[in-house]
């Protein structure tokens, strides 16, 4: 038998842990979809006329709030010893694990939340409008915003985005196999200490210094081509987000051994 990830053995954890918090999971997303819908009825009661790129701001805004969160309490059982030394006992191996709190906490999230949105959106358009029948407004559509999105660069864009938004969703679920308690909060002041030492760096060789006062620049920014710059910074988002699987990964094993 396959001791690194065996789909038999993956379905029957995935169904250990429907039966454990699917009920919570449904009260959850019934709950998610109760307050989605009361901020956008607010939204569409407000204004007489909306268009379908308007409901845009709200789709991030919303979805990331949900979502950013919900990926900083990854792996809930090691928030106590006892608890975690359960969770490591389950019959399944690291990766089966793994694999399955990367796919709840951070792809699931982004097929249920857009679905949650689009379904509210209609419902609060629907009722401002039979509220006020002379409203003028469109209705959410996936299919009109995608016109909007077809050259090449507009694509390699989005990509980015979600490359970025997936990598903060991983450095948080990262976050939470290091603190076990308050784990999104010491993420975030761990963010906020690691930025501002940046940025200090930055000022220092920028404005203390005077690194670049002849003119010199640094190497990226003599890239001219657009397309080679987002191609560019594709492949390092995609370095960054693989490099933060792998070292939530290995402190997960390390708790494994110790």
């Amino acid at each position: 038998m396959n001791n690194t990830f065996n789909i038999k053995r993956f379905g029957k954890l995935i169904r250990q842990q429907y039966q454990l918090s699917g009920k919570n999971t449904a009260l959850a997303i019934l709950s998610i979809f109760i307050v989605y819908t009361l901020i956008l009825m607010s939204f569409t009661y407000k204004y007489s006329h909306i268009r379908a790129v308007e409901w845009i701001p709200f789709f991030f805004m919303l979805n990331l709030g949900v979502a950013l969160p919900f990926a900083g309490y990854a792996f809930p059982a090691f928030r106590s010893k006892e608890k975690t030394f359960d969770y490591l006992l389950i019959p399944c191996s690291l990766t089966e694990k793994f694999t399955l709190n990367l796919i709840i906490r951070l792809l699931l999230p982004w097929v249920i939340l857009p679905i949650i949105f689009y379904i509210s959106a209609h419902l609060a358009a629907e009722l401002a409008l039979w509220y006020a029948p002379g409203r003028s407004i469109a209705a959410l559509s996936p299919i009109k915003l995608m016109e909007h999105l077809e050259s090449d660069r507009a694509m390699a864009m989005i990509t980015v985005i979600v490359l970025m938004v997936l990598i903060s969703q991983s450095i948080l679920f990262a976050g939470a196999t290091v603190f076990k308690q308050k784990p999104l909060i010491k993420t975030l002041v761990t963010l906020g200490i690691t930025a501002a030492v940046v940025i200090l760096y930055f000022y220092v060789i920028i404005e203390v210094a005077d690194t670049f006062k002849t003119g010199k620049m640094p190497w990226v920014a003599k890239i001219e081509n657009k397309e080679t710059a987002l191609n560019f910074l594709i492949g390092l988002e995609l370095v960054l987000l693989t490099t933060t699987w792998a070292y939530a990964f290995f402190k997960v094993k390390e708790k494994e051994l110790t």
